[in-house]
């Protein structure tokens, strides 16, 4: 494959994990917000069952903050990679690899970084 092939392969790579990580962090966003709603619907201020409802926007910091850990670094992995740094080419691998049983999205995401980085060539775009 020519390099310049292999350059708009890096790219599109690039752009996958940051779309990618973006939905995650956005599903995990939009789920922390919406449990945070409904410990405020379900238990209302005054009612006496302020443990109820903390618990509940405990809950919802928790699934938030861990979703914002598992799509950071695949944002962090996209920008090296749109921006030729060596990192990158270790962390999409990596990242690619453990992406895999994340059906549908995750799958091809990981199928594409094994493909791109088991083509010859495949090293010569980040130099």
């Amino acid at each position: 494959m020519e390099n310049r092939d292999m350059e708009q392969h890096r790219r599109i790579l690039g752009i996958l994990f940051i779309v990618t990580s973006a939905l995650t962090l956005l599903l995990g966003l939009g789920f922390g917000a919406f449990m945070a709603l409904m410990g405020n619907l379900s238990y209302p201020h005054g009612t006496g069952d302020e443990d109820g409802r903390m618990s509940l926007f405990l809950v919802a910091a928790g699934v938030a903050g861990c979703t914002f850990l598992l799509g950071l670094p695949g944002i962090i992995t996209g920008v090296g990679l749109l921006k030729r740094q060596r990192w990158s080419k270790t962390l999409a691998l990596v990242l690619g690899i453990l992406s895999l049983p994340s059906f549908p999205l995750g799958t091809v995401l990981g199928i594409y970084a094994l493909w791109f980085y088991s083509q010859p060539g495949s090293n010569l775009v980040f130099e």
